[in-house]
């Protein structure tokens, strides 16, 4: 067995940099594993959750996916003919022309599946970012709504299967505010920013969309049902469909849901109402969706929680 032989050297040379760095991320699972064995959070109770949280988790998540796809090219390029051919020289059996078309066809086929796999991430990647920045942007303008008044917001409602964005309770009713997140397409190098609401539909510069409005509409049938059960009184609950950055002309005169810029929700809500609730059903409101949405573990806030499947 010749150990100097171009295969085996170059194996030797994949081995001294691989072996550290798996060595490496062992040293730092532990060190994070060991450091949560003597060390508590100082906080009592898990956290509310805050805006955007499962489009954050399901980004971190799909950045560990990115990594493995990119992790895999360079073991299927490298390491696997070299196992291969190692195991083969090994047991002296003869690398013939069909041996390696087989072994370069395999590795074709791997490579162009996780160069795939790898660029509809990085798309996936795109929109979750967008959707995550626009439900923050929309939960800090509902932040500001709040400070004056006697209303309360909660984020990232998680159900079966779905989550609502934002619930805004206060005494004007209970809103169900649903945010998505667009881009928008430019007309030689100028944005077009415009989206008209006609026929129960979003109509956007280059396409039209239908969901948005009946994703709303079923929210809102969500919380109602649930708020209305767990209250023990009919919930007054509206729907508003709030899209950042855009602006929205109204064709149609539509309030279920109310399609608006996040701009103009200061002003929706200083006009309108649903029904009135006394401080007293604002609270018991406020409690139910407390429980529900307190799930973020307090010792590690990036822990993952069930996250329901989401609509961007």
């Amino acid at each position: 067995m010749d150990w100097l032989s171009p295969i085996y050297f170059y194996g030797f040379a994949l081995t001294l940099f691989l072996v550290p760095t798996f060595l490496l991320l062992g040293a730092l699972a532990y060190i994070k594993k060991r450091e949560a064995r003597s060390r508590v959070s100082p906080l009592t109770q898990d956290l509310l959750r805050a805006p955007g949280f499962s489009l954050q988790q399901e980004i971190n998540s799909m950045r560990s996916d990115l990594m493995e796809s990119m992790m895999m090219i360079p073991v299927l390029t490298a390491i696997v003919p070299i196992f291969l051919f190692a195991q083969a020289k090994m047991q002296d059996l003869p690398l013939t022309f069909t041996s390696w078309v087989l072994v370069f066809l395999l590795i074709a086929i791997g490579v162009i599946y996780y160069v795939r796999k790898f660029f509809k991430q990085i798309k996936k990647l795109g929109f979750l970012h967008l959707g995550y920045a626009c439900e923050v942007a929309v939960g800090q303008e509902l932040e500001q709504i709040v400070r004056p008044a006697d209303y309360r917001v909660f984020h990232d409602i998680p159900f079966d299967g779905f989550n609502v964005d934002h619930l805004l309770v206060s005494p004007k009713g209970v809103f169900v505010i649903e945010t998505k997140g667009r881009s928008k397409p430019l007309n030689n190098g100028s944005k077009q920013f415009t989206v008209r609401v006609e026929g129960d539909a979003l109509h956007f510069p280059k396409h039209v969309e239908r969901e948005p409005i009946l994703q709303t509409r079923r929210n809102v049938k969500a919380v109602k049902k649930w708020l209305s059960d767990a209250a023990g009184f009919d919930m007054p609950v509206k729907g508003i469909l709030v899209l950042p950055g855009w602006y929205v002309k109204s064709v149609q005169k539509m309030d279920s849901p109310f399609v608006v810029n996040p701009k103009q929700l200061s002003y929706l809500f200083s006009n309108m109402s649903v029904d009135k609730l006394d401080l007293g059903q604002v609270q018991a409101i406020a409690y139910q969706i407390t429980q529900r949405v307190r799930d973020v573990d307090r010792q590690r806030v990036d822990r993952p929680v069930s996250r329901p499947l989401k609509n961007y």
